[in-house]
């Protein structure tokens, strides 16, 4: 199933390129007038799938012709922004452990990756101001990307929430 992030779509390659986190949430009824999600009087828990070997965030590329996965790209850390493809052929995502990177649409290597001061949570963007071409990208730590799938990876912890926006230019 897939939720909540965004992913990107090239219709020149047909590829569709989907930001995953791999695993489950559990949803147990709320009675005590406890703290709920949204007003559903559910709330949720997540888990590791039960054949998890650890690595949560994923991002995957499917070429909707064929309907066959291109290539998977998978890490510790749950992904925690939307994906976005250029027409220079760079997918672009981040994740709770503050890292904000860049693939090969091709192929999904890494092309580069960056530390940010928060956890990417928002999708980026891409614009262009006097021939010169921009990413940019909303980090902090409140979204529930962020703070929902913490559990699973207790050793990072993102204490500093520090809503900023960062923006780089490509070359």
């Amino acid at each position: 199933a897939k939720s909540w992030l965004p992913g990107s779509y090239n219709p020149d390659t047909k590829i569709l390129y989907v930001p995953l986190v791999e695993a489950c949430m559990d949803l147990t009824p709320v009675t005590d007038g406890g703290r709920t999600l949204l007003s559903t009087g559910v709330r949720p828990m997540v888990r590791p799938r039960p054949d998890s070997d650890g690595k949560y965030g994923r991002v995957e590329a499917i070429n909707m012709a064929t309907r066959e996965v291109v290539w998977t790209e998978r890490h510790r850390a749950p992904v925690s922004s939307g994906a976005l493809d250029t027409a220079g052929g760079v997918i672009f995502n981040g994740s709770i452990d503050r890292y904000f990177r860049a693939y090969d649409d091709q192929t999904g290597k890494l092309l580069w990756e960056t530390r940010l001061s928060d956890v990417p949570s928002d999708s980026p963007i891409s614009y262009t101001v006097n021939g010169k071409q921009y990413i940019a990208i909303g980090v902090g730590n409140g979204s529930a990307q962020a703070t929902g799938f913490a559990p699973l990876v207790p050793e990072i912890q993102n204490l500093d929430r520090a809503a900023a926006v960062w923006v780089f230019e490509l070359p």
